[in-house]
């Protein structure tokens, strides 16, 4: 009754014209269609069957526990990484823009040199890339252009990878925790920088608050499978506690029914019909889903409280250090007491590592003195990490050669084993290779 329809395509928008009256229906063009995607490394399996799709405009989380693939399936999405099962479609022509945890920069070419090849490798004949290149290392507080890779704290690694790959101008964009090492304001920029363009955007991160602000929807890596959710950070825990909620329900029928399958078949004798056959392979696959993993495990604090320590642990005594002209600190003078929590901020660059490293006694300071206490132990975790792993030992290795057993007090004492336990490490985990460890596994290794 309504006469001729004619269709028309325009790029995502669909004209329909009934009987002069125009209705327009707007469609999202899909720039990622992955369908059942398998990735495993020998016996480990991260994820299998996994099916998602990324449209133009949307901007997703990536979240998951350290260890279940994150870093992996981006790789994967940019050809960084082979996979095992299923299928990548991509839209044609598509330029996927990717920041990794780690960038690397060409050690023999200053930083604006390094960028400057990403802003010019799209775009033959761009007269004015080195303008729009020092515009936006402006932007990312990266004032000395000149500087070398192997001079430039993590901070200033990460914002220069940052600008890098927004200069590239990709279609879309795959970021792997971009907010690691980054100061507040150039977290501050980067959130308003991805919020209000219209950017395709599929992103690693543990930074709820950032994900919050950037993000329309959530893809959860659990169980070796994808989870969907609309929304924000809140929304989604509401929804996966829906979801593991469903899921123990299901596991507690299962496992009833399980439980009677198990007397029925201690009951059969050997010889069995095609029936019991049919009875027999339902029960594996009851024994199988039973198996399903729902709880949570959190790193366990009481396994490092200290022991003992003097109320004095530091004074700064009139403090000075410079690089050059760069001043770090002038005449700084600080009283650092007993249970003191100090957090260290400013801008990428300024000397926060270089004041840790003063109080450890590995950078001295070009004037002044710390007076430490008797009893202060040190423990220092830094943006690198532990760079004197054996990449080829095992896990459970790395803490023997510090200790096969970790005295917290005269009452508490743990195998090397036990307190890899409390940083998550399963026994089997343990067992894994050091080159194996993801980017999370290797910080709470550290």
């Amino acid at each position: 009754g309504l006469g001729d329809v004619y269709k028309r395509q325009v790029s995502d928008l669909y004209i329909f014209l009934f009987s002069n009256s125009y209705l327009l229906i707007y469609l999202m063009v899909n720039y990622l269609q992955v369908e059942g995607l398998g990735k495993s490394f020998g016996s480990d399996v991260l994820f299998e069957d996994v099916t998602f799709s990324i449209g133009q405009g949307e901007k997703v989380a990536l979240i998951a526990r350290n260890g279940k693939g994150k870093s992996t399936l981006l790789k994967i999405l940019v050809g960084e990484e082979d996979y095992n099962s299923g299928e990548i479609i991509k839209m044609r022509d598509l330029k996927i823009g990717f920041l990794s945890q780690t960038p690397v920069f060409d050690e023999k070419k200053t930083i604006f040199e390094n960028v400057l090849a990403c802003a010019s490798k799209n775009h033959d004949g761009d007269w004015d890339a080195e303008d729009r290149t020092r515009a936006m290392l402006h932007k990312l507080q990266i004032e000395d252009m000149d500087m070398m890779p192997a001079h430039m704290s993590g901070g200033q690694t990460k914002r220069a990878a940052i600008a890098a790959v927004l200069l590239a101008e990709p279609d879309m964009l795959l970021l792997d925790e971009p907010t690691n090492h980054l100061d507040i304001s150039t977290v501050e920029w980067l959130e308003n920088y991805l919020s209000t363009q219209k950017t395709t955007l599929l992103m690693v991160t543990h930074d709820r608050y950032f994900l919050d602000k950037v993000c329309n929807r959530i893809m959860e890596i659990d169980n070796r499978q994808v989870y969907k959710y609309n929304g924000g950070y809140d929304c989604y825990l509401t929804k996966r506690q829906e979801r593991l909620d469903n899921i123990n329900a299901e596991l507690a029928k299962i496992k009833n029914l399980l439980r009677t399958e198990q007397e029925w078949m201690r009951r059969q004798p050997q010889a069995r019909g095609s029936k019991a056959k049919y009875r027999i392979d339902n029960f594996y696959e009851l024994e199988k889903r039973s198996h399903v993993r729902t709880e949570e495990s959190n790193v366990n604090p009481d396994a490092v409280k200290g022991s003992y320590i003097g109320s004095k642990i530091f004074e700064a005594n009139n403090i000075s250090k410079s690089f050059g002209d760069k001043v770090i600190l002038k005449d700084w003078n600080y009283i650092f007491a007993r249970y003191d929590k100090i957090g260290i901020v400013g801008k990428n660059g300024v000397g926060k590592s270089t004041f840790v490293k003063m109080l450890l006694g590995e950078v001295a300071p070009d004037s002044g003195s710390f007076d430490i206490g008797q009893t202060v132990k040190w423990g220092y975790y830094s943006q690198e990490g532990m760079t004197d792993f054996d990449e080829k030992k095992k896990v459970i290795d790395a803490v023997r050669e510090i200790a096969e057993e970790v005295v917290i007090d005269e009452k508490t004492r743990f195998s090397a084993s036990q307190f890899l336990n409390h940083f998550l490490f399963s026994v089997q985990d343990q067992q894994k290779y050091i080159y194996k460890l993801s980017g999370g596994e290797r910080r709470r290794l550290n």
